[in-house]
């Protein structure tokens, strides 16, 4: 299978998937404020073994910041970054680039890429400045310490950057395991979802309301020439819905936020996906 032919087919996925209208709280794939990819897995010694591509689709013309955080197996968050896009953009990423090389995503606002060299942007597509990513993107390379410790916190190991606990679960193959949510923001964070000021009722946190994110993954085992691919979950928001708005209702990140329903995320309960578990440390 040639390097090119599956990074191809992920955008062409992307960029044909239904932009039709949701309704909150019920499992529909449409343009949402959080994508949940549910699974990832990577090879982490052989290069040409199992990985996972992820593609993220902005369904809007307007520009606007998503913030992806990988979590273990068992709901441990151990790395966050930003993505800039363009209206319509399209992004594929393979998480090997980023477990194993240490590369993120490399996007910029109009701030940070003046010469409109590193996102490019459509006659129909907006291009702003997010002033609060200046000296965020494009994003440097991960330490190879803090890969070291990435690596180690999704295969079950002591990881250095969490004190030296455990993060997921150890299943002795060198396979990186977990999942992915992304949400859009208003400004480059470093936050975590639990974190305070990453969610204020009606967006006004680093977290917005903006349904506009559509997503797909594959999981990619090139030894094998197997690979099988799925749409990222669609969470969307909504500030006025009684189901994403009121105080005590079951939202998707609501046990992060003491059930305050100041995320507006519609919840899982009727999708039929397992929500998110308690982050924990073993």
């Amino acid at each position: 299978m040639k390097r090119w032919v599956l990074p191809l087919v992920l955008a062409i996925a992307v960029c044909t998937a239904p932009a039709a209208e949701g309704v909150i709280g019920s499992a529909d794939p449409v343009p949402a404020a959080t994508l949940l990819y549910p699974y990832f897995e990577v090879d982490l010694a052989n290069p040409t073994g199992m990985t996972t591509l992820l593609g993220l689709q902005n369904a809007s013309a307007t520009a606007a910041l998503a913030h992806f955080v990988v979590w273990s197996d068992l709901g441990v968050p151990v790395l966050n970054f930003n993505v800039y896009l363009t209206g319509y953009d399209v992004q594929t990423i393979n998480l090997r680039d980023i477990l194993v090389n240490g590369t993120l995503p490399q996007t910029a606002s109009a701030g940070q890429d003046p010469n409109d060299t590193i996102s490019n942007k459509g006659i129909f597509s907006q291009d702003i400045n997010f002033a609060s990513c200046a000296g965020q993107l494009p994003q440097p390379p991960l330490p190879g310490s803090t890969v070291a410790s990435l690596q180690a916190a999704l295969t079950g190991q002591a990881a250095a950057g969490l004190g030296g606990l455990c993060a997921g679960t150890n299943r002795g193959d060198g396979i990186a395991r977990g999942y992915i949510t992304v949400d859009t923001v208003n400004n480059c964070t470093l936050s975590y979802p639990g974190d305070p000021g990453y969610f204020v009722s009606g967006g006004g946190g680093d977290a917005t309301i903006q349904n506009i994110l559509l997503g797909d993954f594959f999981l990619v085992d090139q030894a094998q020439n197997f690979a099988q691919g799925d749409g990222a979950v669609s969470i969307e928001a909504s500030a006025t819905d009684p189901k994403t708005s009121t105080p005590g209702n079951y939202t998707f990140y609501g046990r992060y936020i003491a059930w305050t329903a100041a995320d507006n995320r519609e919840p899982l309960r009727d999708s039929g996906v397992r929500p998110i578990p308690t982050p924990r440390h073993s």
